[in-house]
């Protein structure tokens, strides 16, 4: 499905459907603000608002103890429940805070947001295209409509 196909079904009225992945072309990465603007999406970094979340001070993440996944889901929680300029955000850069999660919790982290239902602010993740350590193959399959992959 491409990024448009994604953003009609995330728009429709009563759409149980919420929190989406955008498999993102790497020749876009570093350009998500623009592609946002595109779309008529608010752009989010991740790592900023894991970061804002944080205790003042903090020295660590958090992310690389046991259940370091629950604070991900937390944060993504947090964004789908908020109001914001513009009812669809474009979470960028939340690869980069994957990267910190042992393998096994990158999974727990997917099937919890991906099942996330009737968030108030609709969400699209994105995730460099091909990063099979990010997000495998298979759950690519089981949440096939829920991914986008392509340029917009």
């Amino acid at each position: 499905m491409n990024i448009y196909d994604m953003l009609q079904q995330l728009n429709q009225p009563g759409a149980r459907m919420g929190i989406a992945v955008w498999l993102l072309p790497r020749q876009f990465l570093g350009q998500e603000e623009l592609l946002a603007a595109r779309l008529n999406l608010q752009p989010v970094d991740a790592r900023q608002a894991y970061l804002d979340r944080l205790p003042k001070g903090a020295r660590f993440s958090g992310l690389t103890r046991p259940g370091g996944h629950t604070k991900l889901v937390e944060m993504v929680r947090q964004l789908a429940n908020g109001t914001y300029q513009r009812s669809c955000l474009l979470l960028h850069t939340l690869d980069l805070l994957l990267l910190g999660l042992e393998v096994d919790e990158r999974e727990y982290f997917w099937q919890a947001v991906l099942e996330l239902p009737y968030p108030r602010t609709k969400l699209i993740l994105t995730i460099p295209e091909n990063t099979h350590d990010l997000f495998p193959p298979l759950l690519a399959q089981r949440y096939a409509a829920l991914v986008a992959e392509g340029a917009c």
